[in-house]
């Protein structure tokens, strides 16, 4: 294999002839021709497949390793425990990672990398996206086979097995790039006041279809918003690695992690700690993330839902640092990561003669960053894959931190008999949220099937189906449980007809065991924006 250039493009010189890799229209920076020699050296040819069981011939939610994927071994790690990862021996560079900083194409929003983690010109705060970059890859998703799905990846182009670019590789020209960039991190707002992917930011709440295209154009043309394409990333790789259709057989996430507390120690003395009864401490694992604040008056009730301002009043989404034993020895002290500017007291909010509320903690998102302390360059999450507490990291990329993450780029119409039409925007299509245009515009990447009962009911997920050109993905055949295929639960969106709706991916801080992958909720609005809606660059 040799990398070759005329005055135009870059060809990977194959045996079946030249394959295009990169417009030399848009001049090259010492950094990008840096990694694309350093990527060319180290492409092996290899062909990583994974067979992914029909759920009607087989409901197993595992698959068999094909070709050169055969007989690796993948464990998930966390911040103290290293699983076995053959794909990081040294032997597999396609699965190597690296934290960069990039920036966007104008015209398509392809990602470039402007600097390297570990060098001068890195930075993890201000006017940067941190993302995570691996070498570029083509694959096939090859739903022939009544009884099984083929997932193939490579980072060679194979034209004999039909290998194509993938889609984050791909700019909308059909030239592809060396290397493979994804925002590492959910949406936060940075210190210039845009949505940026950057450790330590708390998650963005309140995002919506609608609302995206304005937010994330703030950062400059090209910036949409990441798309369907980003949870698609992990199906493969957890598929590939982990020979898994379900994420939950891997990585829990943060899915089981809702509670309300009322300070169980009423003060006036200002303080970096919550205080709560020993059994409730026992709730409240160290790494997660809170507010501190009060409910809102409901006509003299309180209203604790977390799309109440007050509810976040004392500490917004913060890390729960260490847990210390009061002097009573009937609670305990939950020390919190705010400055001792922002001590609080935990006496009641006083709205009137008539109406206190009191002080509470609200679990909620987890923060951006924290599987960052997962050992090395291992998948895996901080402190447990399993406790349903924490988020995990495939490929670099942060997953599942309690919160749904909206599709920029993909919207499900609502046909009469309970089926839904799944329309992406393909690279470079502007993206709309105006029905007619959407329906004009975008792709009709495939069909979300009804139910069994000949409604619009919600049910398991047993097989999802993916769309090869945009990474657009889909529920395509109901299951049975949270134990079985692809194990998630979707949410059709009740039975009304002739509307889009937002692609709401992998679940909330209380979806437990039907939380992952594959979950997906359409019962929203495009313009629907909640405080548990997120999403990424």
């Amino acid at each position: 294999m040799a990398v070759l250039e005329n005055d135009y493009a870059a060809y990977i010189q194959t045996a079946d002839g030249e394959v295009p890799i990169r417009d030399l229209s848009v001049p090259k920076t010492v950094l990008e021709k840096a990694i694309e020699n350093y990527y060319a050296l180290r492409r092996t040819g290899k062909v990583y497949q994974t067979k992914i069981w029909k759920f009607a011939s087989n409901p197993t939610s595992t698959g068999e390793k094909l070709l050169d994927n055969a007989g690796l071994v993948f464990e998930p790690s966390t911040d103290t425990e290293e699983g076995r990862d053959d794909y990081l021996s040294g032997q597999h560079p396609l699965f190597e990672w690296v934290h960069c900083n990039y920036v966007r194409d104008a015209d398509d929003g392809t990602a470039r990398p402007t600097a390297l983690e570990g060098t001068s010109g890195y930075a993890t705060t201000g006017a940067v996206d941190v993302g995570a970059m691996q070498m570029s890859f083509y694959w096939k998703w090859d739903a022939s086979n009544p009884e099984y799905d083929l997932i193939t990846i490579s980072d060679s182009p194979h034209p004999e097995l039909g290998l194509v670019p993938w889609c984050e590789c791909k700019k909308a020209d059909g030239t592809t790039v060396p290397w493979c960039i994804g925002s590492a991190y959910i949406s936060g707002k940075a210190s210039d006041g845009k949505l940026r992917s950057q450790p330590g930011l708390p998650p963005e709440r309140n995002q919506s279809h609608n609302n995206i295209i304005t937010n994330y154009s703030e950062k400059g043309e090209g910036y949409k918003g990441a798309g369907t394409e980003r949870n698609t990333f992990q199906f493969i790789f957890n598929a590939i690695k982990g020979a898994t259709k379900s994420s939950q057989s891997l990585f829990a996430g943060v899915t089981n992690w809702s509670i309300q507390y009322e300070a169980s120690i009423k003060s006036v003395d200002n303080r970096t700690y919550f205080p709560v009864t020993n059994e409730q401490a026992e709730n409240i694992p160290l790494g997660t993330c809170v507010s501190v604040g009060y409910g809102g008056n409901n006509s003299g009730t309180a209203n604790n839902d977390r799309g109440q301002a007050s509810i976040h009043e004392y500490a917004n989404d913060v890390k729960v640092l260490r847990k210390e034993a009061l002097p009573d020895g009937e609670n305990t002290a939950i020390y919190l990561d705010i400055p001792e500017a922002s001590a609080f007291n935990t006496m009641p909010h006083v709205y009137d003669d008539t109406f206190s509320a009191p002080i509470i903690l609200s679990s909620m998102h987890a923060v951006a960053g924290l599987t960052d302390s997962v050992i090395g360059h291992h998948d895996g999450s901080p402190v447990s894959n399993t406790d349903s507490k924490h988020p995990y990291r495939v490929q670099g990329r942060e997953y599942l931190v309690g919160g749904y993450i909206v599709a920029s780029d993909t919207v499900a119409y609502l046909n009469a008999d309970g089926s839904r039409t799944v329309y992406t925007a393909e690279k470079g299509t502007v993206h709309s949220n105006n029905q007619e245009t959407i329906l004009s515009t975008y792709k009709n990447a495939g069909t979300i099937p009804n139910s069994a009962t000949g409604t619009a009911a919600d049910w398991y997920i047993g097989d999802l189906s993916l769309d090869e050109n945009t990474a657009a993905w889909w529920p395509s055949a109901e299951g049975s449980g949270s134990t079985q295929g692809v194990c998630d639960r979707y949410y059709a969106g009740g039975a009304s007809s002739d509307t889009l709706r937002e692609y709401l991916q992998g679940g909330g801080l209380w979806h437990g065991s039907g939380a992952g992958v594959g979950f997906l909720y359409l019962n929203s609005s495009l313009s629907g924006g909640y405080w548990s809606f997120l999403a990424c660059d």
